[in-house]
């Protein structure tokens, strides 16, 4: 059986917090991304990419 989705655990306040991932279309925020998660209208996506290209790829510093 394959499986579709990649999980990984991260820890978070040394709490084990499960990701999963869509390894067929994997999640990104770069540009093509982005055009590619509003043509699709998933707004959900489309603000988690939004939130984590301003975090990761965002402004320098002042």
């Amino acid at each position: 059986m394959s499986t579709t989705s990649a999980r990984q655990v991260y820890f978070v306040s040394g709490k084990a917090v499960e990701l999963w991932e869509n390894a067929r279309q994997p999640f990104g925020w770069s540009e093509e991304d982005l055009d590619g998660y509003a043509k699709l209208g998933r707004w959900d996506l489309l603000f988690n990419a939004l939130v984590l290209a301003h975090v990761l790829d965002g402004p320098p510093a002042a």
